[in-house]
C-alpha cells in the first residue's frame, strides 16, 4: 500500500518573511516528519501595470531565484547558486514532450519544439506576466519548482523529521535586476515589476508510528550535490567594437578552479556568460528592450574555440581537446545525456533571422518571396528562425572595409549560438583543476549584427561540479561530509 494513502497529508506553507530581495520558510517543530517532496508555488512575478513581460526562456519563472538554501537554524543540508544557470541546462536534458506539455506549463519557459504547418520549427509559448487581480497575481502566471530539482539531497534521503532537524527552513534570495527577471521588456517599462508571496508545499507524514520506523532506519545517506564555482574570461586584447573588420586576435588562458579542492568530483558543466547583462540586450522592431533567448541562461557559441580540463596535473582530454562545436555538444551529451535543442543552437552562427512570416502562396512562387526570405525547403530555428542570406558583407578592394551599400546583414538568431555548454566527466578527487580556453576575437556587437556576435567581450565561465557528499546521523544528531 501506498504511504500515500493514510499516512500522509498535504500542507501548505506560508513564508515568515518575503520581500523583493528574500524569502523564508520555516517548518514546525512539534515532532512532525515531511516527505522529501517539497515544492514551492506561486513562483514569479506580478505587474502593477500590464506590460506583458516574459520570464527568461530556459529557467522560467523559476529565473527569479538567484540562490536557495536548505538550513537546520544556521547549519546548511543543501544549497544551489545560480540557479536560473543551472535549470536552464537541467531543462535542456528533458526530453521534448516532458518540455513542450509539461514543465511549460509548471515552470514556464520556451524549451521544447513543434512542427508548423508549413514544415518550421516553433518554440511552445512561455509564461507571461500580467497585472495582478485585486493585488492577487493570476495562478496561470506563476510557476511551480520541485525542490529536487535544486537540492539533490532531497532524492537521497527517506524524510526529514524535524526531532532530527528542529530548525528547518528555506531560503530564497531574488535577483534585482531587471533584466535578470524577464525576457520581453515592452515599452511601459519594468519598474513596477512584483516578486509573487510563494507559498511552501509539503507531504507531511501523520504516522507517527511510520516517522518512528523512519527515524530508526535513517543512520547515513549519500548523494551527489550540485556545487557552483565561477571564473573569469578577460576581454580578447587589442579587440573593441569600433575595430577594422579584418581585425584579429587569438587568446589563450589557463584559469585555475579552487572551488572544487579536495572533492571527489564526477561530472562538470561549464556554460559561458557575458559579464554584462546589458550585452544581451536587444531592440525589437516593435520597441522596448529584450533579452535575446536564453541570454545570460545559456552559453555562447564564440569564435574558433578550443577547450580542455587540466586535472592533477593532465589533460582530461587528447590533443588540443574540444576543438569545434560538434565535438562540443558530442562529449557534452556523452557526459549528461540527450539534449532537447534545436539545430544551430550550439554554433556559432547560421545566418540571418527572422520571424517566420511567410505565407504558403508566397513559398510557393519565388517571385512574391521578399529579398532574403527562405526558399521553401528550409528548416527553421525556434521562432526566430535561419534563412538565406540576402548579403553576407562585400569588402572594398583595400579590404579593410565594407562597401557602401553592401555592409553584411547577416545575423545570428536569438535561439542560435546559445546552447553552447561544454560537459565532461572528472570521476577524480581534485587536488588541482585549471580551464584551458582559446578563442579567437574580431570587432562585432553583442546584438547580432555579424555572424559572431560579442565573441571578443569578457567572459564569467560558470561551473556547476557533482561532489560527492553524504550525511551521517548518530545520537540524534547528524554530520554532513564530503565523500
Amino acid at each position: 500500500m501506498s504511504v500515500f494513502s493514510n499516512s500522509v497529508k498535504s500542507a501548505i506553507i506560508d513564508p515568515v518573511f518575503t520581500s523583493a530581495t528574500r524569502c523564508e520558510f520555516r517548518l514546525a517543530n512539534r515532532g512532525e516528519a515531511y516527505m522529501p517532496t517539497m515544492r514551492i508555488g506561486n513562483l514569479g512575478l506580478s505587474k502593477a501595470a500590464q506590460n506583458n513581460n516574459e520570464y527568461h526562456k530556459g529557467p522560467g519563472a523559476a529565473g527569479v531565484i538567484n540562490r536557495i538554501q536548505l538550513l537546520d537554524g544556521n547549519e546548511e543540508l543543501d544549497s544551489l547558486r545560480n540557479v536560473g544557470n543551472w535549470l536552464t541546462f537541467k531543462n535542456c536534458l528533458r526530453t521534448n514532450s516532458q518540455n513542450d506539455n509539461v514543465f511549460n506549463e509548471l515552470m514556464g519557459g520556451c524549451l521544447g519544439w513543434a512542427t508548423g504547418s508549413t514544415g518550421e520549427l516553433l518554440s511552445n509559448d512561455n509564461k507571461v506576466v500580467r497585472a495582478a487581480v485585486n493585488g492577487i497575481p493570476e495562478p496561470q502566471t506563476l510557476g511551480t519548482l520541485d525542490l529536487r530539482e535544486v537540492f539533490p539531497i532531497l532524492n537521497a534521503v527517506s524524510h526529514l523529521s524535524t526531532t532530527l532537524f528542529p530548525n528547518l527552513r528555506v531560503v530564497v534570495e531574488y535577483h534585482t535586476d531587471p533584466r535578470a527577471l524577464v525576457n520581453n521588456q515592452t515599452t511601459g517599462g519594468v519598474e513596477s515589476l512584483l516578486k509573487s508571496v510563494p507559498i511552501l508545499i509539503v507531504d507531511e507524514i501523520v504516522d507517527e508510528a511510520l516517522i518512528q520506523s523512519l527515524d530508526s532506519q535513517f543512520t547515513s545517506a549519500a548523494w551527489v550535490g550540485i556545487e557552483h564555482d565561477q571564473v573569469q574570461v578577460p576581454q580578447v586584447p587589442t579587440i573593441t567594437a569600433a575595430g577594422a573588420v579584418t581585425d584579429e586576435a587569438v587568446q589563450s588562458v589557463n584559469l585555475r578552479v579552487n572551488g572544487f579542492q579536495d572533492k571527489a568530483v564526477s561530472r562538470i558543466m561549464i556554460s559561458k556568460v557575458y559579464q554584462t547583462l546589458a550585452d544581451y540586450v536587444d531592440t525589437p522592431a516593435n520597441g522596448g528592450t529584450q533579452m535575446r533567448a536564453l541570454a545570460q541562461y545559456g552559453s555562447r557559441a564564440l569564435h574558433k574555440e578550443e577547450f580542455n580540463v587540466r586535472l592533477n596535473g593532465r589533460n582530461v582530454l587528447a590533443g588540443r581537446g574540444v576543438a569545434d562545436p560538434a565535438a562540443a555538444t558530442m562529449l557534452l551529451a556523452d557526459t549528461w545525456g540527450e539534449l532537447n535543442m534545436c539545430p544551430g543552437m550550439n554554433i556559432e552562427s547560421v545566418g540571418l533571422d527572422s520571424k517566420y512570416s511567410l505565407t504558403s502562396a508566397r513559398r510557393q512562387n519565388v517571385a512574391l518571396v521578399p529579398v532574403g526570405r527562405p526558399c521553401a525547403n528550409w528548416v527553421g530555428t525556434a521562432r526566430t528562425e535561419p534563412r538565406v542570406l540576402s548579403n553576407g558583407g562585400i569588402l572594398n578592394a583595400a579590404g579593410d572595409d565594407w562597401e557602401t551599400g553592401d555592409e553584411p546583414t547577416a545575423q545570428q538568431g536569438y535561439f542560435t549560438g546559445n546552447s553552447a555548454w561544454y560537459g565532461l566527466g572528472l570521476h577524480d578527487r581534485v587536488t588541482d583543476l585549471q580551464i584551458n580556453y582559446t578563442r579567437t576575437g574580431n570587432p562585432s556587437t553583442a546584438g547580432g549584427t555579424s555572424a559572431s556576435p560579442g565573441n571578443y567581450l569578457p567572459l564569467d565561465l560558470h561551473l556547476f561540479g557533482e561532489v560527492a557528499k553524504r550525511i551521517d546521523v548518530s545520537g540524534g544528531s547528524w554530520k554532513i561530509s564530503y565523500a
